[in-house]
């Protein structure tokens, strides 16, 4: 064969785009940009969901004279469903795309939180609340995952942080919306009023704005037009990309479109990953929903007004935002096992919590919180990361349904320790200060074995050489 015959052959093969690759060596994008801030608002919104129910649980406990045992229940419903969301919508996003059930589920929680309104009983309440956690379960680990798979490779965990602190927003606009509501003649269910009217805006905002998953469409594209949103989708990203109707598309991790089945989450090293990673998550999510859920209550329970409780929440919660942020800049710079540093100290920290009075008990509230935030970032960066791109959402949604088993188990435990009378100091330990020393053991196992392993096998940030 002649050289100028070779020459051509060269030239004729068509181009193969990997667009992990791509999205990963970019820097950050108008569609990277939009997405993080899309799915930050997402996130706010459930934030918002679980502050406002926690802050007005006292005044509704009041209201309706109900127990701190019965009223644990309420808070679970909200998981449960998250819980049976995580895992369907997580699964079915994998097949359909991310962004049709991101907007189906911001629709089923906007108007969960709508039902809310209209409650009078806790079995109402418990309802209203499990089918508002279910829209919820469907858009959060989407969010996070549609997140991870726009962020470029450099500071992947400082977008996701960034996108999480909507999530602290969201629980501390709650304290402070319901500070000024309660105290006023509206009553706490206008608080909830405001939790079904905003999720529909930004859903108004995310159907022109939000784009579908570029590594997602890489591997599953079936018609023309998702092939042409595609290649729009790589002309923003690279517009240097000379793209033709030869052109090829694959994505990192992922080498083919067949259909995937749970039996992947536990495919080779991940057989025992995938467990330990769940327990990671569970027992990580008892401390921090128990905490998150009764905190207002044990400030009540040290003297102060169910406004002023909920006013201090928010100051706490605003910390918080700080707090998560910072985990994603410093994960990203110590890698992901040394995240049991932040869960030991955070340990530690909660312990002094029950024997403290007055400014001396806010200030440890809010730097237990703080740390205890910053310590839970280690897992919510490794959830969508753990996994191939392939299984990445089912994987995702999986581990966060999981995670709702903690966050059920939390607040309904809780709640009912808290009906006995236990000395707060005792209350602490049992359920945020052992639970935080467990995790810590399981965030150095699981994170040593993404930053030494899976990282390099997907491309991710965390180098074996960082450590």
């Amino acid at each position: 064969m002649s050289e100028k015959n070779v020459k051509n052959e060269i030239i004729a093969k068509p181009l193969i785009v990997d667009v992990g690759k791509l999205i990963d060596d970019s820097k950050l994008n108008k569609v990277s940009l939009a997405t993080i801030i899309l799915c930050g608002f997402i996130m706010m919104m459930d934030g918002y969901d679980m502050g406002i129910m926690s802050v007005t649980a006292p005044a509704i406990m009041e209201e309706w004279g109900v127990s701190a045992t019965l009223f644990g229940g309420v808070f679970s419903a909200a998981y449960v469903g998250f819980l049976f969301g995580a895992i369907i919508c997580g699964t079915i996003a994998d097949k359909i795309g991310r962004k049709k059930v991101l907007i189906f589920s911001g629709i089923i929680f906007s108007l969960g939180t709508l039902l809310v309104y209209f409650s009078h009983s806790v079995p109402e309440l418990i309802l209203m609340r499990i089918f508002a956690g279910f829209g919820f379960g469907g858009a959060v680990p989407v969010a996070i995952t549609l997140t991870s798979e726009y962020a470029p490779l450099k500071g992947k965990g400082k977008y996701l942080s960034v996108m999480y602190t909507g999530f602290v927003l969201g629980t501390t606009l709650a304290g402070y919306v319901a500070s000024f509501i309660i105290s006023s003649t509206a009553g706490w269910r206008a608080c909830f009023l405001i939790g079904f009217f905003a999720p529909l805006i930004v859903i108004a905002f995310m159907i022109p704005y939000m784009s579908e998953s570029a590594r997602w469409l890489s591997v599953s594209w079936k018609t023309a037009e998702q092939r042409e949103n595609l290649v729009k989708l790589i002309n923003k990203i690279n517009p240097d990309l000379k793209i033709d109707a030869d052109t090829q598309f694959s994505s990192v991790g992922i080498t083919n479109q067949k259909q995937h089945s749970a039996k992947e989450l536990f495919a080779g090293r991940l057989r025992w990953v995938t467990p330990v990673m769940w327990a990671f998550y569970l027992i990580s999510s008892i401390a921090l929903f128990f905490f998150n859920s009764w905190g207002p209550q044990l400030i009540v329970l040290k003297g102060y007004s169910v406004a002023t409780a909920a006013m201090i929440n928010g100051n706490a919660q605003f910390v918080g935002v700080l707090s998560v942020l910072g985990a994603g800049f410093l994960y990203d710079k110590i890698g992901l096992r040394r995240g049991w540093i932040v869960y030991t100290l955070a340990a530690i920290v909660v312990c002094f919590l029950g024997g403290v009075e007055g400014g001396m008990f806010i200030g440890v509230f809010i730097l237990g919180l703080f740390l205890i935030n910053c310590a839970h970032m280690a897992i919510t960066i490794l959830a969508p990361s753990i996994y191939p791109p392939n299984i990445r959402n089912q994987g995702a949604g999986t581990g966060i349904g999981v995670a709702r088993i903690g966050a059920i188990i939390g607040p309904l435990l809780g709640g009912i320790l808290l009906a006995t009378q236990l000395k707060m100091s005792i209350l602490i330990i049992l359920m945020v200060a052992i639970p935080m020393f467990i995790v810590a053991v399981l965030c150095y196992i699981v994170g040593k074995q993404y930053d030494m392993y899976f990282a390099p096998l997907y491309g991710g940030q965390y180098k074996t050489e960082k450590n």
